[in-house]
This record gives C-alpha cells, structure tokens and sequence, in this order.
C-alpha cells in the first residue's frame, strides 16, 4: 500500500467516562477527551447519495437514514471541507488520501488505519472492494478478472490490501472492449490495472467511468457497463441479479482538522456526531 508507513500513529487512549445518573452524554467508556470547552459545534461532513464509502460507513456504524451534515460529493472536497473548519469531521477512503495530507486521521476504538490493522481487521472501519459483473463474462472479462487476481494483485497492493498472493498470469489473448463504471475509490486502481492488462493483452481496451458505485452497480444489472466497481456490499436485490468478486480491502478514514485536539473517538461517538445526537464537540466530554 502506497501510505502504509506514512501516517503518525497516536498514542492508545484508554481510559473510563462516569456518566451522572439521569444526564445524557455522548461519550464512551473507551475514549477519554481532552477538553473540548473551545470547540464549537461538530460540522459533519458526508459524502453524496449513491457513493459506496457513505453506504459502507454508515452500515458499519448502524447509522440511521439521515441528512444530518454537509455534503461533499468527492474525496478532495471532505478533505478540504476539513482543512477549512476547526469543527470539521470527515470519512474518506484511507487508500485515497497521501502521507502528508494537512488533515488528522483518528484512531477509532484506539486503533488507526494501516495495512496492518486492516489485514488483521483490528481496525473497526474495513471495507473491500468489489468487482461486479452480471454472471454472464466474456472471454476477455473472464481473462482480466483473472490476472487482477494473480499478477493484478501485485499492483492492488500499492492502493489497498490485496486479497491474494501474487502469481504468474498468462493471457489466452482475447479480444473485446470492457466497460467498466462505478466508485471514485476504486478509479486510480482500475485505470492502473486496465493500463497494465492492456500490456498483457494487446487485444482488450479497457474504459474506465469513474461515477459512484451505486451508479455502477445499476450500470451493471441494465447492460450499459460490463464491470462495475464498488466499495460497498451489495444490497439484497442486487446481489440476486450481480456475482461479486473482492479484488482488495481497504479503510475508511477518519479525519478531522489539524487543531481539533481530538486524537481517538469511538465508533459510537462517530456515529452519535453523524446522527447529529452530539452536535457540540463539548457535548463528548
């Protein structure tokens, strides 16, 4: 993974909340805060409708079907939604963010992302992402998928955490064009992965439609696209009509601005800050 040794890490932060009798608070036995009596009221920033890191980030926290927050519709612009705003929290997929990006990454339940944590799934927030297709593949769908999942994986690896260990891959040469569409996450590891099949196989072109995964997976069941890309689970409807195949695991990240003095939260303080049950960062303490 391209930013496996490029975050800081936190110190652990351990330690027990009292709650008064009676008094509701956001805070968890797992975290303790510093004071957060200068902050001022949490902005939670959320990704669009229809992108597979919202879907997957509110699946894993059990977050309620709600607006609460501000809408950035790509990774950069949570990112800078965040630099801009001390009260600031965003979700970004970790694969997608550099080693020097001028926002904090959290620790969740005391754990940061990092190929480690998402190898051992120590880390709360871990997602795969997906190859779909409508079970029907071509000769030269079936030949990509299978060098993505051999020597494919060694290119994997410098986006996200690969599923398999690399091996050699020999093309049966076919031709056709692939359509692939779907998650923003996914893009600069798809673009990579078609441009170097291409060198394997001189017969394929691979498109490459960055939209959302949503869109792609929909892409998929009516035609118009023959992979889709997605970063989230499928739902029930979708997964009786599409076959999966998870071609790396990844993150979701946390982050926060770089003067925000929080370091760890907990997946149910997260999910109590998007749910807009806490809407003062004081209100955690």
């Amino acid at each position: 993974m391209k930013k496996k040794n490029g975050f800081r890490r936190w110190p652990l932060i351990l330690a027990v909340v009292t709650l008064t009798a009676g008094m509701t608070a956001c805070g968890s036995e797992k975290s303790t805060l510093p004071d957060l009596s200068s902050m001022g009221e949490t902005a939670a920033i959320l990704r669009e409708e229809g992108s597979g890191t919202r879907a997957e980030f509110e699946t894993l926290l059990k977050l309620p079907d709600s607006d609460w927050g501000t809408v950035a519709d790509s990774t950069e612009a949570v990112l800078a939604k965040v630099q801009e705003d001390k009260n600031a929290i965003g979700y970004v997929a970790y694969s997608s963010v550099s080693d020097d990006i001028e926002e904090k990454i959290l620790q969740v339940d005391g754990v940061l992302p990092s190929e480690e944590s998402i190898s051992k799934d120590s880390y709360p927030l871990c997602r795969d992402y997906y190859l779909v297709y409508d079970g029907e593949l071509t000769e030269v769908e079936r030949d990509f998928i299978t060098y993505v999942m051999t020597k494919g994986q060694d290119i994997v690896k410098d986006y996200c955490v690969p599923v398999k260990n690399t091996v050699t891959f020999l093309s049966d040469k076919s031709k056709g064009t692939i359509r692939i569409e779907g998650s923003t996450s996914m893009e600069a590891m798809i673009n990579s992965l078609a441009e170097d099949y291409e060198k394997e196989n001189p017969n394929a072109e691979i498109e490459v439609k960055a939209t959302d995964s949503s869109r792609g997976l929909t892409a998929s069941i009516s035609g118009s696209c023959d992979l889709a890309m997605s970063s989230r689970e499928l739902k029930d409807y979708e997964a009786e009509l599409l076959e999966t195949k998870s071609i790396g695991r990844d993150a979701i990240a946390i982050v926060v601005n770089k003067e925000n003095p929080v370091d760890n939260l907990t997946a149910k303080q997260i999910a109590k800050i998007y749910s807009g049950e806490c809407k003062k960062w004081a209100d955690l303490n």
